[in-house]
């Protein structure tokens, strides 16, 4: 007897081959605040330049948002001894906007940085210039040290 694949069971399909393809080697996104894609991991390198992707794991004071089984994938904004600063709401550093802080979500309050800090050694702080990026602006500075892996493209989209 031969049955037609539901749409149900393709997406079962798919994400058993995010689980198995999304190791500690790899890693599949599909968070808008970096390029979908497929990403290599490896091992932490300092020291750290803007831009580099990271994976954290889930900070406690967000993980109502966000699964803490699921690390975040973010891009490095600021590193130790530079100046992260949120103006009229708007979260800058270097010059450069990356768009709104958002206080609350869905009615809930969000922690989130209101002033302007350095980042101290030892730290970095990430952050995506996409609109609604959960990253340093509502859980601070990331202690390097945290870091599970730097992640490399290899096939964005």
């Amino acid at each position: 007897m031969s049955r037609a694949w539901t749409r149900s069971t393709w997406v079962l399909c798919g994400l058993i081959v995010v689980a198995v393809v999304s190791t500690r080697w790899c890693r599949i996104n599909l968070s808008p605040s970096v390029p979908y894609g497929l990403y290599r991991l490896v091992a932490v390198r300092e020291p750290l330049a803007h831009g580099t992707l990271v994976v954290l794991p889930v900070p406690a004071s967000v993980q109502a948002w966000w699964s803490p089984w699921v690390p975040l994938l973010k891009p490095v904004a600021a590193i130790a001894g530079e100046a992260v600063c949120v103006a009229d709401g708007t979260l800058g550093v270097k010059g450069v906007s990356y768009g709104p802080v958002l206080t609350h979500h869905h009615g809930q309050p969000l922690p989130h940085l209101d002033d302007c800090m350095v980042v101290p050694p030892g730290g970095v702080f990430v952050a995506s210039q996409t609109p609604r990026s959960l990253d340093s602006r509502y859980f601070g500075v990331v202690p390097v040290a945290t870091l599970i892996a730097q992640a490399v493209p290899i096939v964005t989209w």
